[in-house]
């Protein structure tokens, strides 16, 4: 019996040993990211039966085993991602601030109020050159403006972009640990065979592995009955499976001009991409929000430009002109309006004509009322200027690129009216804008190099007389202010409206994602503390149990002792 007592006492001191071990190793990793406390799991050994009775044999550590709580890694996976994903947003929403801090007071929105005061001023006195010179200049803000956000938006997409590359790169250097983490928990666990040898530290850098993958892109983990390690992006799509891992890729570049994210190897697209973590905060503000401001602005400056062209178009300045060259080229074997035509407004032209005024050198009309030119549906710019030929003192030629000079004989000049076809406005002959958009709107280049190329009134299309203090066509063009526009399809709204409108979506946006990022960065917080609650190593908490598994492997060590008193004792007798 003695010599059980002995192997009672040796189990005993191997057991608090293994027990202190694995309190010295909590206290090692108590700042260590992703650990997770580990419990020793002392069992009693199994009992002998001697003349009846249960006899003990001792202790032994059983297992060792992490304290985690799987709903609360799982919270943590999902807000790592959330918290990720708008944090990309509420960053990149405040690097472009600038562009629309000064929307309402100094920046587009007041060279809008600028803009169209400019006419009012030119419209009470048509006849003013300082005025023309006004109206010249105060566009010339708004295509600043227009043109300045484009690109800063334009440029943040871009970094947007780039972004993506770099999260990408950061995936697939975590897919490739996790998918070596896996193999070897795989061999570890394999060869304790049983739960008792559950490779706890490997696991925990999993885990963290996991985490902070889903800060990149939407991840989730799947359990399966042999024990084995799937890992999916939230829609389905396989990362990672018994060690061995897929990386992510770029795919093929989409309508909106970037490639998305793909599998690699198989182009298939992650479906939830854009969803959570840094990527899909970053596809969001790319394509989303930065897109949708571009679209919005676009829209403004479309509106804008064949607006105004159309009134314009139809107008007539201080002088009458010598020559005219459209601003869009055409293809010369197709309609004006066909859908091929590079010309951004070409589906605008319509059946309709307009007139051609010449005047001779004392300034009178021959003939009185014009000539008018018809535009169908089949007319090309060659048939055009076939037509234009036919009048008086009139020259049209089509150059190479398919583009429309309109020539006055030496001595004499011209005038044009009346465009029902909207062929002038959309091929930009007599306008006063270029460009269809935010990224290319600019002053005509007449307009822009002679502010007397405004046109302030209209000819008269009975007597061809022009007036130098009709104010019609800058009436008009001031009444576009409130006018509700549609030129491009959106909802009608007038320009003051869609400038607003693109200001308090952008105020919109920011406050959505900072409010958003406030409850994840609390959520992250709060399921940190309880995280920390479970898995978390508390140093007094190891240090009261240090106490106790000591004073266990001291009593052990009495117990040894004594009985080799005892032994001796004994041996003593027989001696």
């Amino acid at each position: 019996m003695l010599f059980d007592a002995l192997n009672i006492g040796a189990t005993s001191l191997k057991a608090n040993q293994k027990a202190i071990d694995v309190v010295s190793h909590n206290i090692a990793n108590v700042n260590t990211p992703g650990y997770s406390k580990q419990t020793s799991n002392l069992v009693t050994a199994r009992p002998d039966q001697i003349n009846g009775l249960n006899l003990g044999r001792g202790v032994s550590l059983q297992s060792i085993q992490r304290s985690i709580d799987p709903l609360i890694n799982n919270a943590q996976i999902n807000n790592a991602s959330q918290l990720a994903y708008w944090t990309q947003q509420n960053s990149g929403l405040n690097a472009v601030e600038n562009v629309f801090g000064s929307l309402q007071s100094t920046g587009l929105s007041a060279a809008f109020n600028d803009f169209f005061l400019a006419w009012q001023h030119l419209a009470n006195s048509p006849q003013d050159g300082a005025q023309r010179v006004n109206v010249q200049s105060k566009a010339a803000v708004i295509v600043a403006n227009l043109t300045n956000m484009n690109s800063q938006i334009s440029k943040a997409q871009l970094a947007a972009d780039s972004q993506i590359d770099q999260n990408i790169t950061n995936a697939n250097t975590l897919l490739d640990q996790i998918g070596v983490l896996s193999q070897e928990i795989q061999r570890q666990e394999s060869a304790a065979k049983g739960a008792a040898g559950l490779a706890n530290d490997l696991r925990d850098q999993r885990d963290q592995a996991v985490r902070d993958l889903a800060k990149i892109i939407p991840v989730q983990s799947i359990g399966t009955a042999n024990g084995t390690f799937i890992l999916q992006s939230t829609s389905g799509d396989l990362l990672s499976q018994d060690g061995v891992s897929q990386h992510l890729a770029r795919g093929n570049v989409g309508a909106g001009g970037f490639a998305d994210v793909v599998i690699q190897g198989s182009g298939v697209s992650i479906a939830n991409a854009s969803t959570g973590g840094n990527i899909g905060g970053l596809i969001d503000l790319r394509d989303n929000k930065l897109g949708n401001y571009l679209k919005q602005m676009d829209s403004i400056a479309n509106n804008l430009i064949f607006a105004t062209n159309q009134l314009h178009a139809n107008g007539t300045g201080a002088s009458g002109k010598t020559t005219l060259t459209a601003g869009q080229a055409s293809n010369t074997a197709l309609a004006l309006n066909d859908p091929a035509q590079a010309a951004p407004f070409a589906a605008k032209v319509q059946a309709g004509s307009f007139r051609i005024h010449t005047y001779d050198a004392t300034g009178a009309a021959v003939p009185a009322g014009g000539t008018l030119i018809n535009i169908t549906a089949t007319s090309t710019m060659t048939s055009v200027a076939t037509s234009i030929n036919a009048v008086p003192n009139i020259t049209a030629t089509v150059d190479a690129s398919g583009r429309l000079t309109i020539s006055a004989a030496a001595g004499t000049t011209f005038r044009l009216s009346d465009d029902t076809s909207n062929m002038l406005a959309a091929y930009e002959i007599n306008t006063f804008f270029h460009g269809s958009s935010s990224s290319n709107i600019q002053l005509s280049s007449d307009v822009l190099n002679d502010a007397n190329a405004i046109n302030t009134g209209k000819v008269n299309p009975t007597t061809s007389i022009a007036s130098l203090g009709d104010n019609s066509t800058a009436t008009a063009i001031l009444g576009l202010q409130d006018l509700a526009l549609s030129v491009d399809g959106t909802a009608a709204a007038s320009l003051h409206q869609r400038t607003s409108s693109l200001a308090t979506q952008y105020g919109t946006d920011v406050a959505v994602s900072k409010q958003q990022l406030d409850y994840r960065t609390a959520e992250s917080q709060s399921l940190s503390s309880q995280r920390q609650a479970i898995s978390g190593v508390n140093v007094d908490e190891e240090l009261i149990s240090m106490i106790k598994y000591q004073r266990a492997y001291e009593a052990s060590s009495k117990i040894i002792s004594t009985t080799n008193q005892m032994l001796n004792s004994l041996m003593g007798l027989i001696r």
